[in-house]
């Protein structure tokens, strides 16, 4: 697809912006009645220079600074221009602080009114503007002055921009749709049309999209681009788009048309902003500001991050808590004003547009802010694995996360795993989980381990739920027993079949008088055979003190040497062993059996020990039940 340019103008009012454009391309820009009336541009105009670049005008009035920063945050290239008989004035001033701030990086000085001046002037104000441009990004750009009544230099500009515009860098295809609006229409017998340059993808008749933040679904009619009709309009393209599914009153200036479900407005943005040295106080924090975002004018409060204020001329790491939600991504710049009077004061660079509410001063995050600032993909994808400590992580939530494209985290994270970076946690989920974390986990595994054991030296293991709960609420139970089977594996801990954890060295020491109590206890419960005493009953029967009797039933427990098998009731291994062979042989010749059939076979028990035994059986996998009945399992054959 051919490059496609937008130019914008700059510059402070009466200064000839739209009458240079009309001699550029003979379209006068003014459209609006009231703009003829006036002789003053008060909103954004049009015009097309050639097949592939369109030029945006703007209003040098200071009551229309919004609309000209709707203009402004999508053009590739600005003519800066200045009027030779005013020379710099206070709008020219302020329009350049925002196309700074917008790190705008190519552009043309226009002098205009050529014909109002002598060569004496003209050579004065020449040398005053490339002074005033010194240390910016157009300290080496041309100035070239015209009359846009005599149509002098006019043709020499014409010339210059035909020279630049195939060396001009364009806007990067992120590979996903994203149009901010600035012009919303109806065209009898088409309807609804909005307009806007295409920062990003390809946008095709036919398919569906979302206007943001509303999340109204739309589906394109028709598309145009500099009057023609078109079926696709790719990234950097000025496109008027057809829709169906909206009316004109459900979208405005400052919606975003953009591919469905990949970007969310949000009303928390972090990001990094730099005060201009022209401010005239200190920034306090949590003032209310204009925040332009794209074409969008958005009312906000700053919580300023990393310190109380910013002066002038200062950085810092900043989140606007935004009174309603915007659409924006990784990387865009905005501008602040003042609330009252409206003043450009600010602006910077986009780090989190879905960001979560947070408090000033937070060290963690604002070197995580830090880290990313330079939006460096792979950074940006480990510190997102870093940031989530409990959850190990899927392509497309990283993706959907960072604005990034799936192909692109694909690709990056598998080169991580190549540099052990990170770690795959389920290959068929496809779970990742960051290496730095890893190690961490599995150290803090090892403290709680290592604290139980000394709180508890007489239990075999930590129960694995309440590993989990220490290590922290939330933690995703795929990535423990990853981590547990690892550890494992390293003989550094050790899971039993009950799903208890222990360090791998651990082992209960006990002392003389638990000691005591448990073969006590051993011996009662394989004397007692299939007519054990309940929990209840253990206690009431006093064999020792109530503390060791307690320490030592769940001694036998965690050792297996006693098996808990519901309703307070335990029997020993041996008897539990012997119940099985028993019921194993009895349905390879019977097929199924009846609880009252199963207590006979152990010798004249009572139901209340052979039913918990048979749904001990059943959870095993050795007995099915069928009704009434139960029959051979998997596991008893």
């Amino acid at each position: 697809m051919t490059k496609h340019i937008v130019i914008g103008t700059a510059g402070h009012i009466d200064h000839g912006k739209s009458a240079l454009i009309k001699a550029l391309t003979g379209t006068d820009p003014d459209r609006l009645k009231e703009e003829k009336e006036r002789g003053m541009t008060t909103d954004l105009g049009f015009a097309f220079y050639g097949d592939n670049v369109t030029i945006i005008d703007v209003p040098g009035h200071e009551k229309f600074v919004r609309h000209m920063l709707a203009g402004a945050s999508t053009i590739d290239f600005v003519f800066l221009v200045i009027a030779a008989d005013d020379g710099i004035m206070p709008q020219t001033t302020e329009h350049l602080d925002i196309l700074k701030l917008l790190e705008l990086k190519q552009g043309i000085i226009v002098l205009t009114k050529r014909d109002m001046v002598d060569a004496e002037h003209l050579e004065m104000v020449t040398e005053e503007i490339r002074d005033y441009v010194a240390g910016t990004f157009l300290e080496n750009a041309p100035i070239v002055p015209v009359s846009n009544t005599t149509g002098e230099g006019i043709d020499t500009l014409k010339k210059m921009i035909d020279g630049l515009i195939p060396k001009l860098e364009t806007k990067t295809d992120r590979g996903v749709f994203r149009m901010p609006i600035d012009r919303c229409f109806t065209i009898k017998g088409f309807g609804t049309v909005v307009a806007g340059t295409i920062l990003s993808g390809t946008v095709r008749v036919g398919e569906t999209y979302e206007i943001l933040p509303s999340g109204k679904k739309v589906k394109i009619r028709g598309i145009e681009v500099h009057n023609h009709e078109v079926t696709e309009a790719g990234t950097g393209y000025r496109a008027a788009i057809n829709l169906t599914g909206v009316e004109k009153e459900e979208v405005e200036r400052g919606d975003v048309i953009s591919q469905v479900n990949f970007y969310t407005p949000s009303s928390f943005i972090n990001a990094s902003l730099y005060i201009l040295q022209s401010a005239e106080k200190p920034l306090k924090n949590l003032v209310r500001l204009r925040i332009h975002f794209g074409t969008k004018e958005v009312l906000g409060r700053i919580v300023i991050l990393e310190k109380k204020t910013l002066a002038p001329g200062e950085k810092g790491m900043v989140q606007f808590r935004l009174e309603t939600p915007a659409v924006c991504d990784v990387g865009d710049r905005y501008v602040i004003r003042t609330y009252s009077p409206p003043m450009t004061i600010g602006g910077g660079v986009i780090i989190e547009p879905k960001a979560e509410k947070v408090k000033g001063f937070d060290e963690q995050l604002i070197e995580h802010l830090h880290k990313i600032e330079d939006r460096d993909p792979v950074i940006m994808i480990k510190e997102n694995l870093m940031s989530n400590y409990l959850l190990p992580r899927k392509i497309d939530e990283i993706a959907y996360d960072l604005n990034l494209q799936a192909a692109q985290v694909q690709g990056i994270v598998q080169e991580l795993l190549k540099d052990s970076e990170v770690v795959r946690i389920d290959e068929k989920r496809g779970l990742y989980y960051e290496a730095e974390n890893m190690t961490k986990m599995r150290s803090r595994i090892k403290e709680i381990l290592t604290e139980y054991h000394r709180s508890n030296p007489t239990l075999t293991g930590m129960p694995k739920i309440d590993l989990g709960i220490g290590i922290g609420r939330g933690l995703d139970n795929t990535l423990l027993g990853y981590v547990l089977e690892r550890m494992s594996g390293d003989k550094i801990v050790k899971v039993a079949s009950d799903n208890k954890v222990s360090l791998h060295d651990f082992g209960v020491v006990l002392d003389k008088g638990l000691d005591t109590m448990v073969k006590k206890l051993d011996k009662l419960y394989c004397t007692s055979e299939y007519k054990p005493p309940d929990y209840n009953e253990l206690i009431a029967q006093q064999h020792g003190p109530e503390d060791i009797v307690k320490k030592a039933y769940r001694y036998l427990i965690d050792t297996g040497l006693v098996i808990f098998l519901g309703e307070g009731i335990a029997m020993h291994r041996t008897m539990v062993d012997q119940a099985r062979e028993r019921l194993v042989k009895f349905l390879k010749t019977n097929k199924e059996i009846r609880v009252a059939e199963f207590r006979d076979l152990l010798g004249g028990t009572s139901r209340k020990y052979a039913l918990p035994l048979l749904i001990y059986f059943d959870t095993k996998g050795v007995t099915i039940r069928r009704g009434e009945v139960r029959v051979s399992g998997q596991t008893g054959s």
